[in-house]
């Protein structure tokens, strides 16, 4: 690796440029030379992976966000970064542990470009674990219960039709109540939040489309609202090039609406297919069952007739035992009729 200074690129790149440079040289000898001209120089706000900064090996892992996307970054322990503070930073690419994707090391801190956060980038800490949502609504669907979702959406919105378009079939297996808002004001959706989190629901589910005015629900109120929600929440907001710190409090996220209906129908994919795998399953047992019985049948009759050709062949020999017993005893009564005979004879 070339040494850290001097840097490569004249001006400080967005997450989305570093990345669209790397996606176009994703291949061997290219990436190997796109690593040694590094390092690069990359603006971006910091966000924690976890709440709790983790080492391994000596490094801790977090995000580096930009206008539309992010970058996963691996730091070593002598940087600190603080959470939403915006940071110039030396990096250079690495392949994932799990081998899916890049990991951007931190080689240095840069003073240039290092703005302190505003109050809005100070994130509110989740008043209770993370939620597997996917779990929830498995475990409410494999009851046969019908889990219930309240669709927080703007008051003249018509997302839900790409949440219901997406979910096709498995509509009937979810309840979906609208409670429209003004999602231009922070307050009424916090409200919202909080009285949906009070109702009769399993999950909370945050929807808007794309477009201008998403800003307005990265809003320390409506963070506040996520973060204490005692009842399981997701976002779906926007289109897939927009990125909201409130994603990062829900129980989980969705780039798009529609992105939330696929996610409600595989719930019910997955439990379809779990119970046609237990009614295979049972089939296959049942099927197991029968073979033994027709085996322990075949072993029977294997027996019967086997005893069977044995019969014949000892009824033969009692006959001839009884016919040779027979002739014995004709001779005798033979015997005994001319012994008779001779002493009549005789005594005449």
């Amino acid at each position: 690796m070339r040494p850290q200074e001097p840097l490569q690129s004249p001006f400080p790149l967005t997450p989305d440029q570093l990345l669209q440079a790397l996606q176009s040289l994703l291949n061997g000898e290219a990436f190997r030379r796109f690593r040694e001209e590094g390092p690069y120089l990359v603006q971006g706000t910091y966000a924690n992976s976890s709440p709790e900064r983790r080492l391994y090996g000596g490094f801790y892992y977090g995000e580096l966000k930009g206008d539309g996307t992010s970058i996963s970054l691996k730091v070593p322990a002598r940087i600190p970064l603080e959470e939403g503070r915006t940071y110039v930073l030396s990096v250079s690419p690495e392949l994932a542990r799990n081998g899916k994707g890049f990991v951007f090391q931190v080689h240095d801190l840069h003073g240039e470009g290092q703005a302190p956060a505003t109050p809005e980038a100070r994130l509110p800490r989740k008043s209770r674990g993370r939620v597997d949502v996917q779990g929830l609504l498995m475990d409410l669907l494999r009851k046969g219960e019908t889990p219930s979702i309240a669709l927080i959406l703007g008051e003249s919105a018509i997302v839900d039709r790409d949440v219901e378009a997406s979910l096709g079939e498995g509509r009937s297996r979810y309840r979906m109540d609208k409670r429209p808002v003004n999602l231009t004001d922070p307050s009424a959706v916090a409200e919202a939040i909080a009285q949906a989190a009070g109702g009769p629901y399993h999950l909370v589910a945050l929807i808007r489309g794309g477009g201008d005015g998403l800003q307005t629900l990265d809003h320390s109120e409506v963070w506040e609202a996520v973060a204490s929600c005692p009842k399981p929440i997701v976002v779906a907001l926007g289109h897939a090039a927009n990125t909201l710190w409130v994603e990062a409090l829900a129980d989980q996220s969705f780039p798009t609406p529609t992105a939330l209906g696929h996610f409600l129908k595989q719930a019910v994919e997955a439990v379809e297919r779990e119970k046609e795998t237990a009614k295979l399953t049972d089939l296959l047992h049942r099927a197991q069952e029968e073979v033994r019985a027709v085996r322990a049948e075949r072993e029977q009759l294997k027996e019967r007739l086997a005893r069977l050709e044995r019969e014949p062949a000892a009824l033969a020999q009692e006959v001839a035992r009884l016919k040779q017993s027979l002739s014995v005893w004709r001779a005798l009564a033979l015997l005994f009729l001319a012994v008779a005979a001779l002493l009549f004879l005789a005594r005449g």
